[in-house]
């Protein structure tokens, strides 16, 4: 897929959900990976192409709290590559987190909540002190679908990510522009750009102190799945966008004889 039909589908997703308008300030998450500089890039080129002018600030959030040297020199050096091919700098936010978190005395079904929040809660509190009205977040479609399952097999609910999540009566919302585009054409899009930047993993307290994650087996189960439904992630995908009310379960109980999180 090309950067033209990655950036229509990135379009599309911003007009059907209405995320960006003229002279908004949007803060960008960086996470090191692929997705969130994607999204950075695109959304940075697409400024060139379209008469809708927005303000792009980029920022980082560093769960070692800087205290981690190597962590530090790919923190580095990803903004240097920021800097250099987009003119913008990025903004560092140190926080505790990997030390919080990898406490063996946080629940395992904890950890990746607690650490999904914290990051959003900072991103948050930089975005109101620079009074931007949107965060750019780089969930994709992979993203959704995984955690539609991952909340249907072990919450028992049927919800997933929106595309866009208004905040504070609208101050702020939260916007998932690449929330058409899967993984894979992610990485075809970094891959086949002429300077490859410096992309790292991101920092995960839940492998680092060797935990199943949940998302892993669910990924697991829609590749092998895959192989049989092409189609399964659009599927799965749509049909978060087309819920037939009047024939989920919910039309005839009973909130009297059973909690939500009762067994049936």
């Amino acid at each position: 897929m090309t950067e033209k039909n990655l950036s229509k589908l990135m379009g599309q997703a911003i007009n059907d959900y209405d995320m960006i308008k003229e002279g908004d300030r949007i803060v960008v998450g960086l996470s090191g990976g692929m997705d969130s500089l994607a999204l950075l890039i695109l959304l940075y080129r697409r400024l060139k192409r379209i008469p809708v002018k927005y303000e792009l600030f980029p920022a980082f959030v560093d769960n070692f709290n800087g205290e981690s040297k190597d962590y530090n020199k790919k923190i580095e050096s990803l903004a240097l590559f920021v800097k250099d091919s987009m003119g913008l700098d990025m903004h560092i936010i140190h926080t505790r987190a990997v030390k919080i978190l990898t406490d063996e005395t946080k629940k395992k079904r904890d950890i990746c909540f607690l650490c999904a929040q914290k990051r959003r809660t900072e991103l948050i509190k930089y975005a109101l002190s620079i009074n931007c009205n949107r965060i750019a977040l780089g969930h994709h479609m992979d993203d959704i679908v995984e955690t539609g399952l991952m909340n249907l097999f072990y919450k028992r609910e049927l919800s997933s990510m929106l595309p866009r999540l208004d905040l504070f009566g609208g101050k702020i919302s939260l916007i998932r522009p690449l929330a058409y585009i899967k993984k894979i054409q992610i990485e075809n899009f970094i891959y086949n750009l002429k300077e490859i930047p410096p992309v790292f993993g991101e920092v995960c307290p839940s492998k680092m102190i060797r935990r199943d994650l949940r998302r892993d087996k669910v990924r697991e189960i829609i590749q092998n799945l895959s192989k049989e439904i092409p189609d399964l992630k659009k599927n799965i995908f749509a049909s978060f966008r087309n819920p037939k009310v009047d024939y989920l379960l919910n039309v005839f109980f009973n909130p009297k004889n059973a909690g939500r999180f009762k067994r049936p």
